[in-house]
Parts: C-alpha cells; sequence; structure tokens
C-alpha cells in the first residue's frame, strides 16, 4: 500500500523539517510519497524548501510549484494531482504527525471497511487527555453536517478523494469543504478520538482570520446546495442551518449584539422551525453581512 500525504506550502519553511521529520517516521508497513504544493511562496522560501527536501534523500518527495497564490483549496487540489497513493492524508505544513498516525488511519480504514476518516488535532502542548475511541458513521454527511467537521487532519482512500474533487477551488480555504465533499462521496467514514496531529505552531494567519472562516463556511454550504440538488431535506435544512450560523456569528464577531442582530433571530427561527431565507435571499444577506471585511475570494 502507498501513502501519500499532501501538503499546501506557503512561506511556512520554518516547519517544514519538524513536519518532513514526522511523515518520514511514520510507523507501519507501507511505502511513502509526500507531495507539497506550493502557493506562490516568496522566492527564498521556495528554494530554502528545495534545499531542505534534499535533506530526506529516502523519503520519496514531489514538490508542485506555482508561481500564483490561489489559497489552500486550489494549491491542495494542485498537490492531489499529482499523488499516486492508495490512500491520501491531508496536514497543514506548520502541523506534525504522531509516530503511529498513519498506521492508526490505515488500520481503522481497513478494519471498519470505511472511506476515510477524521482524527483529533490538538496543540503539542495540549493538557487533555489521549483517548482511544472510534466509531464507525453508517450516514457520512449527516454526521458531518451536524457537526461540522473541520481541520486537516484525515486520511481517505484515493477513490474517494478522487471522486470528491478534493477542495472546493471556488474557496480560499480547504478544510471547510473537504471533509463535506469526502461525505458526499463516502459509504462509511470513521471519527475518531486518537489525537493523530499536533499544532507545531501559534496558529496564526488564516486560521485566526475569522471573517475567512464565516464567509467560507457560508459559501461552502451555498455551493454545496447549488451543485446538489438531489440532497434530502434532511440535509438542505442541515445545510441551511450552518449557513445561518455562518451570518450571525459574523455579526457576533463584529461586535454586534445578539439583540440586534437579524441573522441571529434568522437563526434562532430556522433552529426552531426548519423555516427561514432561501438561499437566494440568503446570498443577498451575506452580501451585507460580510461587506468590508478582510477576506481572500478566488478569482
Amino acid at each position: 500500500m502507498k501513502i501519500s500525504y499532501v501538503v499546501t506550502f506557503y512561506n511556512k519553511l520554518e516547519f517544514m523539517r519538524a513536519l518532513i521529520g514526522s511523515i518520514e517516521a511514520q510507523i507501519g508497513d507501507f511505502d511513502q510519497e509526500l507531495v507539497l504544493a506550493d502557493d506562490g511562496s516568496l522566492e527564498g522560501e521556495w528554494q530554502g524548501l528545495k534545499a531542505l527536501v534534499a535533506e530526506f534523500p529516502d523519503l520519496s518527495i514531489q514538490l508542485v510549484d506555482s508561481e500564483l497564490n490561489t489559497g489552500p483549496a486550489q494549491c491542495f487540489n494542485r498537490g492531489l494531482t499529482a499523488a499516486s497513493g492508495d490512500v491520501i492524508v491531508g496536514i497543514d505544513a506548520d502541523d506534525v504527525l504522531a509516530p503511529y498516525a498513519t498506521k492508526h488511519y490505515i488500520d481503522q480504514l481497513q478494519q471498519l471497511g470505511a472511506d476515510f476518516i477524521y482524527a483529533r488535532r490538538r496543540h503539542k502542548t495540549h493538557k487533555k487527555a489521549n483517548l482511544t475511541g472510534t466509531e464507525l458513521i453508517e450516514e457520512p454527511l449527516t454526521y458531518v453536517i451536524k457537526n461540522q467537521v473541520v481541520h486537516m487532519c484525515f486520511a481517505a482512500t484515493s477513490t474517494v478523494m478522487k471522486e470528491a474533487g478534493g477542495a472546493d477551488p471556488r474557496l480560499f480555504i480547504q478544510d471547510q469543504s473537504i471533509p463535506l465533499r469526502l461525505a458526499y462521496a463516502a459509504k462509511k467514514m470513521v471519527r475518531s478520538e486518537v489525537t493523530t496531529v499536533f499544532i507545531n505552531s501559534d496558529e496564526a494567519g488564516l486560521s485566526k482570520n475569522r471573517a475567512q472562516q464565516h464567509y467560507d463556511r457560508f459559501w461552502m454550504v451555498m455551493n454545496f446546495l447549488d451543485d446538489h440538488a438531489d440532497l434530502s431535506l434532511k440535509h438542505k435544512l442541515g445545510l441551511m442551518d450552518v449557513g445561518r450560523s455562518a451570518l450571525w456569528k459574523m455579526d457576533r464577531d463584529r461586535g454586534k449584539s445578539l439583540l440586534s442582530s437579524k441573522n441571529f433571530w434568522f437563526y434562532i427561527f430556522g433552529r426552531l422551525t426548519g423555516f427561514g431565507p432561501n438561499t437566494e435571499k440568503m446570498k443577498q444577506m451575506a452580501e451585507i453581512c460580510f461587506k468590508g471585511a478582510d477576506i481572500r475570494k478566488v478569482v
């Protein structure tokens, strides 16, 4: 079996030695391939990455260059196109894999007959107890919508990942849409309580841009609803709830009180009744809600 680790890279050279080292140190009997997809990094960062890669001659590493900064979603998809493994593992450039991570992913996928697995991602200094439980989810789409699964802490068969189409290329951030698209394409998923990924930075940048997160979450929902007219009423209502939630949380983070936020009341009413503005009305509401925010949009 061959494992492809797909990583997007944008000016994060300082973290790459730890990441690559953690991949090389994975426990288990499988072939490894690391695909590093660049997102238009500074020339010095890119040249430094090439020099660093040369220090790991025993690890198969592909470098996917790009002069454009298109955002992590499209960058991940470029890396996915270059990957040739039977299983795709997604992880951020400033994270590290626990030594047992890949073996845990493979064991769970094979033993439970699942198409993809999401595990836990913690900061390297976290004090929470390490858990070991796993759960087989027979209705992945229902679970992912209800629990709003995010983060680059997963493994998926290459078959279901390619059927899902990777990340939504119309969004900037990749980890909003990947689990949703995987869940639509998959028959079974595993939710694991095992911590397989450790955060190796202070999570600056995109991870602290709450407006970008809310924006991409909202449009992830709208795009998905537009793409899949065959969704059940349960899934449509669940997704609309996620979209309404993104709008009122944007109001909240901009300092608007709950009582004065129409989006909050739309959210509460929708939760209680299942009814609310249709998708076209919500898109109009979003234009007002996100106006003037610090958001990167994909052209």
